[in-house]
């Protein structure tokens, strides 16, 4: 996909693809769902067709775990993890800023809204499980939004895989297996090989 775009956003499903878009400089803006774990697609398709109407709402939300730094939360209706999101204060209730966490995600999720309404050519990047994930992202958002210059990547992590095309019936849509990696950032070369020929245009590098 040897292309530049207006604007790059991950789709999830964790913060694998965010962390890799910035380490290749090309995350300028953030988008809502960059540091959650949204595994299940038809979860996500459903958040994109609502417009993400009731996601992550407060009465929905429940601690289910907790790191030194942080309450695990769990949307109940759409089944999306949070782990960084929730600061873990002993004196403080959990979700005591959940306010703060709101504002951010609306202001989040009202960027990608309106680059979903637009004309901006666009790229959306998510990791699935199976190349048949993919056609379900791409149904939700170009039946739901009229962008008409929005692109697809969707890449399948494995242990053993190469970094290698899938068959594509569409243009806009490139689907790639590639190795898993030893962490959570995945294959750091597998990821610079498959970026480097995507660009964002009119990038001021200070505004990472």
């Amino acid at each position: 996909m040897n292309r530049a775009f207006n604007t790059i956003f991950s789709l999830g499903h964790s913060c694998q693809v965010a962390s890799q878009l910035r380490r290749n400089r090309l995350r300028k803006e953030a988008g809502p769902l960059d540091w959650f774990n949204f595994a299940q697609t038809s979860e996500l398709c459903r958040v994109l067709r609502s417009r993400f109407q009731g996601f992550m709402e407060l009465e929905n939300l429940e601690v289910y775990g907790q790191s030194q730094n942080s309450h695990y939360i769990r949307d109940r209706i759409t089944t999306c993890l949070s782990f960084h999101d929730f600061r873990n204060d002993p004196v403080k209730p959990p979700l005591h800023d959940y306010r703060e966490f709101k504002e951010r995600l609306t202001r989040r999720t009202q960027r990608l809204l309106s680059v979903l309404c637009s004309i901006e050519d666009t790229l959306l990047i998510r990791t699935i499980a199976a190349a048949r994930e993919a056609w379900s992202v791409v149904d939700a958002v170009t039946e739901t939004y009229p962008n008409p210059n929005v692109y697809f990547l969707f890449a399948i992590p494995g242990n053993g895989f190469p970094l290698r095309m899938l068959p594509s019936s569409q243009e806009r849509v490139m689907i790639v297996e590639l190795p898993a990696g030893s962490t959570w950032e995945g294959d750091h070369d597998a990821w610079r090989t498959l970026l480097q020929s995507i660009r964002l245009k009119d990038y001021d590098a200070k505004r990472h």
